[in-house]
C-alpha cells in the first residue's frame, strides 16, 4: 500500500530506516485487527530528504490520507519489507502469523487431547519466536515506494535496519 504526493518527493528518498521489531509488531496487530476496519503500516512522513524512518501508523480507515494532499505520506505495509511472497498474491508474505489455535493442534498432536493450556502457551512461544525469526531473515534490501507499471517509473529506495530503543 502505497501512498505519495509527488513523484519528485519520493525521488528525493534514497534510504529508508527502520526497526525489524516494527515490522514484526504490525504484521502482528493487523492480523489481531483484521475482522476491524484498522490496518497497520509503516509510514514515512513529509518533508522527504534522502534518509526517512519508517514508523508504525495505525490506519483507522482508508481516507487518512487522501491522495495528493499536500502532506501524503508514504504508507507501506510489513509485507513491503519481507521477500518472501507468493505468485497468486505478491502483496501477502508466505510467512504467515501462528494461531493460537494451530499451536494447540501440535501440542495435541504430540501430548494427545489431554493437553494444559501451559504446554499449548510453549508451543505457542516456540512457534512465534521461529516465526519472528523467518521474517527477520526474509528482510529485503529495497523497498518499492512508488510501484508503476512501466518498471523503468518505479521508485525504490535501499533498506537500513536499525534496532530502536
Amino acid at each position: 500500500m502505497t501512498n505519495l504526493k509527488s513523484r519528485t518527493a519520493a525521488d528525493e528518498i534514497e534510504t529508508v530506516v527502520v526497526d525489524p521489531d516494527h515490522i514484526i509488531e504490525t504484521f502482528k496487530r493487523n492480523h489481531r485487527d483484521e475482522t476491524e476496519e484498522r490496518s497497520h503500516v509503516l509510514r514515512i512522513s513529509v518533508p522527504f530528504e534522502s534518509e526517512m524512518e519508517a514508523i508504525p501508523h495505525a490506519l483507522e480507515d482508508q481516507t487518512d490520507y487522501p491522495p495528493g494532499g499536500e502532506s501524503t505520506p508514504i504508507l507501506l505495509g510489513p509485507e513491503a519489507f519481507v521477500n518472501v511472497r507468493g505468485d497468486y498474491d505478491p502483496d501477502r508474505t508466505r510467512i504467515p502469523i501462528p494461531t493460537w489455535e494451530e499451536s494447540q493442534s501440535v501440542a495435541r498432536n504430540d501430548h494427545g487431547d489431554d493437553i494444559d493450556e501451559g504446554t499449548v502457551e510453549e508451543y505457542h512461544i516456540t512457534v512465534m519466536e521461529a516465526w519472528k525469526e523467518c521474517v527477520r531473515t526474509s528482510l529485503v534490501d529495497e523497498v518499492l515506494l512508488l510501484p508503476d507499471p512501466e518498471p523503468e517509473n518505479e521508485v525504490w529506495a535501499i533498506v537500513r535496519y536499525e534496532e530502536r530503543a
